[in-house]
């Protein structure tokens, strides 16, 4: 049974659809209009995959929360779920962001040292939901470092 599912704001998917639709805009300038010069349409692209196979990749994750497990898609949820036990998972680590003056909030969840999913406060609406169930279910680890560190002082 499905505790909580990840909800994607608005903003963030029209932005990277308009950012995702440009080059294509751009490649069929560059074919009707022979004095234009295609380098850029491929850089502009170049740059499109570079953003999809990385920030999408790590952080445009739909997650489901399910009791005992959680269940992670990447690229808006177009990617292949992959299913994670709380008890084989390290907790989670917390990360703030600024951008156009704004702060973001990241939380990763880790396991065995490496990120395995992703919830933001840019591209989910329901975050303060989603990160409180994982306070529930898994360890803050920078709590924990935090912890340890005033503990051998």
């Amino acid at each position: 049974m499905i505790i909580i599912r990840s909800k994607f704001k608005i903003f963030p998917i029209v932005l990277i659809s308009y950012l995702s639709a440009l080059p294509l805009l751009a490649f069929y300038l560059c074919f009707i209009s022979p004095k234009e010069n295609t380098i850029l349409a491929i850089l502009f692209l170049l740059f499109i995959v570079v953003f999809w196979l990385t920030i999408l990749k790590t952080r445009a994750n739909s997650i489901k929360m399910y009791e005992d497990s959680i269940s992670v898609k990447r690229y808006f949820g177009l990617g292949k779920s992959k299913v994670y036990k709380y008890a084989e998972l390290d907790g989670f680590a917390t990360m703030f962001e600024s951008g156009k003056g704004s702060l973001y909030e990241s939380v990763f969840i880790l396991e065995e040292g490496k990120r395995v999913g992703c919830i933001s406060s840019f591209y989910h609406g329901n975050f303060d939901a989603l990160k409180l169930n994982l306070k529930k279910n898994l360890v803050d680890l920078v709590e924990m470092e935090n912890t340890l560190k005033s503990a051998n002082t």
